[in-house]
């Protein structure tokens, strides 16, 4: 959590599935609900600011081949996802 920040109570619905999971790693982390819900949110955020660089670069350099995001994809460690993503008009 940022240092500045308050803490503020708020009421969300969340799929059953989605808040088990969540209660789950806070119960394996040792931490509370609102910890992991505060991490999953905040680095959501942190995607989209880097969602917005990458779509200011792609429009500066051009747009980068499947295969260079699959190499860099494998290259860290994290796994491939390629186009159609949920549907990002919600944010």
């Amino acid at each position: 959590m940022l240092p500045s920040m308050t803490n503020e109570r708020v009421t969300v619905s969340l799929p059953d599935d989605v808040r088990r999971a969540a209660q789950h790693i806070a119960e394996q982390r040792g931490t509370s609900f609102s910890a992991v819900v505060t991490e999953a949110l905040t680095g959501w955020m942190r995607g989209r600011l880097v969602d917005a660089w990458l779509a200011e670069h792609q429009a500066r350099h051009g747009q980068f081949e499947e295969s260079e995001l699959r190499a860099l994809a494998a290259e860290a460690g994290v796994p491939y996802v390629g186009p159609g993503r949920a549907d990002d008009s919600a944010a």
